[in-house]
């Protein structure tokens, strides 16, 4: 294999940091015989190779070696005889330091002075060895070459697993090695008080934009550089992530409030003063039989937690959390054969001129039947559906449903009916938003005219310049847009006069209030002055009492819908519904 000099050129820079003093490769001599000990030091003293001069260890017995090996660091080689205190003592310790010490990179040169004891060729194949030589033919020139290619596999493979398991811009472990890490120190029961944390860097893409990724890498190793000086050698430190840190420690040290106070001080990076924040997430569940990469999963949802409800703060995983999150999956499951076996359905909510007691269209909304004919209240399922991004799919589907409806009413001898069809925030900002929006207008015939998109009033306010461009380019299509739920955001006024919108539509809340002898009205009343200022029309919802709608009336509100006229109709009740009524209405 051919290694890039360039890319391992940081491992240089890192020895050339760990000390000072010259740099030697440690070989272990194990061997129940004084004097191999005595002849392999005395064969491989003073000598050099690949520029590093040899450190010996010494172990009489298996057991010794266990001993020294647990406790010692950077070996490298290791002479190993095959029959000390058993005839077979050699392979088996073999066995221990891959499957038990998991010294992987560590190279082993198996010797025997009882040719033909153990198989050359089954023993190579068998065990994870560098090389298996009778002890009389490894004269010092042998040995010594047999030495160079041992250390020369090792220094290979230590340069290998610094490119898959460690981050080159701060030398921390990755995410593999950290997994790694922590699974050691579980399996070695030695995390009673430990915690797993996750830190996040608040903003970091903002830094990124405004500054260059120069600086924020520059930034990234100056925030390793902070922790790894005040959390010390007890904790295993890793960049998992962009802009993340995997942290594995005592609870004392591992204290989200002593490391995100670190962030309280700015940070120096090349001559810039920048403040960041940082957000965590952490458990301490971390006994029984968990698995590291399950404690990281338990401290990434406390981490998204902390995003959401305490950014710059800190969240502890709970059990809760967990089985939230589980319920969420399996409500997701439920959610996709839901729509396969077609339990979702729509129904249509007539609304009406206040004044005439006309009917004016009517709003589609979509609704979710289990099999054991109980619904799943929309404002569970519909969030779930933007944020797993099905939404778009659903959005598509009643759009195209709810036009064909109104398509086939229209046919009946009801030409001057509208349709509204909810948009949410995740189907309006695809980028195939107006392109499924015009297809479903030419698929399904409806003439523009007669279809209305209602938005919330708070994905109309936000990002300004990209909702007046779609919003116009909707109208443009001969397509109304509605306002939903008006009056529970905080809208801009000048931003609102900007935008091309028909109709503003007063929330159930603020219609709900009309029927208390409090300050009722204040704020319908408002809503439906707003929009006589900006020649809108004014729609309110759940309207479910005569006295709600006369005053609606007296305040200028133009039209309704609610309980007082009708529920949510299935397309065949809204026909029935319908047919019931008096002419002209």
């Amino acid at each position: 294999m051919t290694i890039d000099p360039d890319v391992i050129h940081f491992l240089e820079d890192e020895n050339d940091a760990v000390s000072a003093k010259e740099l030697v490769w440690r070989l272990m001599v194990i061997d129940d015989e004084p004097d191999v000990h005595r002849a392999t030091t005395f064969a491989l003293s003073g000598v050099k190779i690949l520029g590093r001069p040899l450190e010996f260890l010494h172990a009489y017995s298996a057991s010794e070696a266990i001993e020294l090996l647990t406790r010692e660091r950077d070996i490298a080689v290791v002479l190993l005889d095959v029959v000390m205190e058993s005839e077979d003592a050699g392979l088996a310790l073999v066995k221990t330091i891959r499957q038990r010490l998991k010294l992987t990179e560590l190279r082993i040169i198996l010797r025997t002075g009882q040719p033909g004891y153990a198989p050359e060729i089954e023993t190579i194949h068998d065990f994870d060895i560098n090389d298996y030589k009778t002890k009389s033919e490894l004269t010092r020139t042998k040995l010594y070459a047999t030495v160079t290619a041992a250390l020369r596999a090792y220094e290979q493979i230590r340069k290998l697993d610094l490119l898959a398991f460690y981050d080159r811009l701060s030398e921390l472990p990755n995410r593999n090695k950290f997994i790694d890490l922590c699974e050691e120190r579980l399996e070695m029961k030695r995390t009673q008080g430990d915690v797993i944390g996750i830190l996040d860097l608040d903003d970091f893409s903002e830094i990124n934009d405004a500054l260059g990724h120069q600086q924020g890498d520059r930034l990234l190793q100056a925030v390793a550089d902070r922790l790894k000086f005040n959390l010390g050698p007890d904790v295993i430190l890793a960049r998992i992530g962009s802009d993340t840190f995997g942290l594995m420690g005592p609870a004392r040290v591992v204290d989200p409030v002593h490391i995100l106070g670190l962030f309280r001080d700015a940070i120096v990076v090349k001559d810039d003063s920048m403040v960041v924040t940082a957000t965590m997430g952490l458990t301490n569940l971390l006994g029984g039989s968990i698995l590291a990469h399950d404690a990281l999963k338990d401290a990434n949802i406390a981490l998204k937690r902390a995003k959401k409800t305490r950014r710059g703060g800190f969240v502890m995983f709970s059990a809760e959390m967990g089985s939230d999150i589980r319920e969420r999956v399996r409500f997701l499951q439920n959610l996709r054969l839901a729509v396969e076996s077609e339990r979702l359905f729509i129904v249509y909510q007539p609304q009406v001129n206040l004044s005439s007691g006309r009917l004016v269209g009517m709003e589609a909304l979509i609704r979710w039947r289990n099999e054991d004919g109980t619904f799943v209240p929309p404002d569970r399922f519909i969030p779930l559906a933007e944020a797993s991004g099905m939404i778009v799919a659903i959005g598509d589907w009643v759009l195209r449903m709810s036009c064909h409806e109104l398509v086939r009413l229209q046919a009946l001898g009801y030409p001057d009916l509208r349709m509204s069809v909810n948009v949410s925030q995740v189907q309006f900002r695809h980028p195939e938003f107006l392109e499924k929006l015009n297809a479903a207008l030419l698929d399904t015939g409806i003439r523009p005219n007669s279809l209305e998109l209602e938005i919330t009033e708070s994905v109309a306010m936000e990002d300004a310049d990209f909702m007046l461009e779609t919003l116009h380019l909707v109208r443009e299509l001969g397509i109304s847009i509605a306002i939903d739920d008006f009056g529970t955001g905080y809208s801009s006024l000048s931003q609102l006069r900007q935008l091309p919108i028909d109709r503003l539509k007063i929330d159930r809340a603020f219609v709900s209030e009309l029927s208390q002898e409090v300050s009722g009205g204040h704020i319908a009343s408002m809503v439906i002055e707003l929009g006589r200022n900006l020649k809108l029309t004014v729609i309110a919802e759940g309207i479910e009492e005569e006295r709600q709608a006369e005053t609606l009336l007296k305040l200028g509100c133009h039209e309704g819908q609610g309980y007082l006229y009708s529920r949510p109709l299935t397309t065949v009740q809204l026909r029935e519904w319908l047919q019931a009524r008096p002419a002209g209405q």
